[in-house]
């Protein structure tokens, strides 16, 4: 593999998933493929229908439940986890110590490690624990999550008390994992049931340096490449004490200015959430360490796919893999979207395992998506607590993308092309370009009406002055409906202008409340009280013997 190659699926493009960053990407890359496949698809508020018996949380905010049905089943979705994965598993899989125990019981391979109570009277029985074991050690609260309250690589007593210390002042009274640390490479892999469908390397945050630029500098840089990554870009490098620590160690600091193609280290967690780089390894990874992720998902009871975290001691066919964690519930993003080498299909591998029957569905709907804020918009303004999405295209499907030139920037003639495009049950949009021109993309199942669409174009001769056109063939993604899109100079002026309107409405609401304040306290105001207050006990007295 070629260093910083990348390649991610051609139907799963940043474009597609543009509406669905953060949190809500995996629940939406995996529901829009069992969309396109024609199954029906609902995204679900808190505790609607069958959610109500499924261990979810952080669902207030709708996105992260949905449903899937074909003729004769449905599925119920939790982010990546599907109904089939119990809640013994996923409160397994929350439960360090008890996922270590049936690791162990089965046979799979992972660190040795005990359970504690943090607190100040159990700090002998932890150096004891950690005596026992041999240095160096990891620490970390049993229930944390994206690398919150972990140390790594403690390398003495000394280090350790000072962990302890600053662990209990956060965590009192918690319970923490004391475990043996292993060196080596961490690596998550994505398994369903006997198979490993995706892995990716997870590498600390890190920077390069180009003998120019501070360690501040640098990580200012690379944040701004991470945008550009649909999954990375809600993980960025944060600056913070932890950091600072790390660097000091080292004798360097945030302005230190690292030699050219030196790579510094920020962290010794591999996180993707605090700034971790994930790099595809599913080819790489030796057929030992697939092995034991599937052995891994197998030992929980009724786990039938989810994350494995392994950590790999040495390489090749001699390397060694400890399982670390096992997540029911895992984020996917960055399999979708490594910063290097080629995503793989998990959305994919999800629906086959859910909806066999769907396997071999015609692949002509892999570039047409839905607008998640769309759908979602009756659940967050709590108008429903349901909602279906319209079902994708059926048959084949032809798209065209028109160039018009001429005087055709009529915002009335872009609405009459849209309902052109209603009326023959067209998708695309129409986008007005910086040289007077305008793009029109349309969609459809009959190559007539999309291939003929210039008809439709050419035939408002009074809200424009068609010049000429230009026709081709449209490859790209097409959201389902017909969108009008505004230019860049069109937003930044529509946004002016709302802006004066707000500021507007919020004058006059001043005034208003000046006035209505100053009725309150007038003389007229506070006599007439008794005579208004007669009047609506009337009012109410009279409803009621009208009833």
């Amino acid at each position: 593999m070629v260093e910083n190659q990348v390649s991610w699926l051609p139907h799963l493009t940043e474009e597609i998933v543009s509406d669905a960053r953060g949190p809500e990407l995996d629940a939406y890359a995996i529901a829009l493929e069992g969309w396109r496949r024609g199954l029906t698809l609902r995204w679900h508020a808190k505790d609607s229908e069958k959610f109500s018996e499924m261990d979810t949380w952080f669902v207030d905010r709708p996105g992260k439940l949905f449903s899937l049905s074909s003729e004769d089943k449905t599925h119920y979705f939790f982010r990546t986890r599907g109904d089939k994965v119990t809640n013994e598993a996923v409160r397994i899989g929350g439960d360090k110590e008890k996922t270590k125990s049936l690791l162990t019981k089965a046979g799979v391979c992972t660190p040795i490690s005990k359970q504690f109570k943090l607190s100040t009277e159990n700090y002998d029985h932890i150096l004891q624990y950690a005596a026992s074991i041999g240095y160096p050690l990891v620490i970390k609260p049993v229930n944390g999550s994206f690398g919150k309250g972990v140390f790594t690589d403690i390398k003495d007593e000394i280090e350790l008390a000072k962990t302890m210390n600053y662990l209990n002042g956060k965590y009192e009274s918690e319970d923490v994992l004391v475990e043996k640390h292993v060196e080596g490479t961490d690596y998550r892999l994505y398994v369903i049931e006997d198979k490993v469908v995706g892995a990716i390397k997870r590498i600390p945050a890190n920077i390069v340096g180009d003998g120019v630029h501070s360690i501040k500098d640098l990580i200012y840089e690379k944040n701004q490449e991470r945008k550009k990554n649909p999954r990375l870009i809600s993980c960025p490098i944060k600056i913070n004490d932890d950091i600072k620590s790390f660097l000091q160690k080292k004798s360097l600091d945030l302005f230190t200015v690292p030699k050219q193609g030196e790579v510094v280290f920020l962290t010794d967690k591999s996180n993707i959430s605090i700034g971790g780089d994930p790099i595809d390894s599913l080819d790489d990874l030796p057929y030992s360490i697939k092995k034991l992720g599937v052995e891994a998902i197998k030992s929980i009871p009724g786990l039938y796919h989810g994350a494995v975290d392994v950590i790999v001691e040495g390489e090749g066919d001699n390397c060694i893999g400890y399982v670390l964690e096992l997540n029911p519930s895992a984020q996917i993003g960055s399999i979708l979207f490594p910063e290097e080498g080629e995503a793989r299909d998990v959305p994919g591998a999800i629906i086959d395992y859910y909806f066999p029957e769907t396997i071999n569905t015609s692949t002509d709907y892999k570039k047409v998506f839905f607008s998640l804020s769309d759908v979602l918009e009756p659940l967050i303004t709590k108008t429903a607590t349901v909602t279906t999405v319209s079902p994708a295209p059926v048959g084949k499907i032809y798209a065209t993308k028109y160039t018009l030139m001429g005087d055709v920037q009529n915002v009335a003639y872009h609405r009459g092309i849209r309902k052109q495009a209603f009326e023959r049950r067209h998708s695309g949009y129409i986008k007005n370009l910086s040289n007077g021109n305008i793009e029109v993309v349309v969609m459809g199942t009959c190559d007539d009406t999309v291939n003929n669409f210039h008809e439709a174009l050419i035939s408002d001769t009074e809200r424009a002055d068609v010049r000429d056109i230009i026709q081709e063939k449209w490859n790209g993604p097409v959201k389902v409906g017909f969108e009008v899109k505004a230019d860049l100079k069109t937003q930044i002026e529509q946004f002016k202008f709302l802006k004066k309107q707000m500021e507007l409405v919020r004058s006059d609401l001043k005034i208003v409340e000046k006035q209505n304040r100053a009725i309150e306290k007038s003389i007229t105001w506070r006599m007439t009280f008794p005579i208004r207050k007669i009047s609506d006990l009337l009012k109410i007295i009279g409803r009621k013997m009208n009833n």
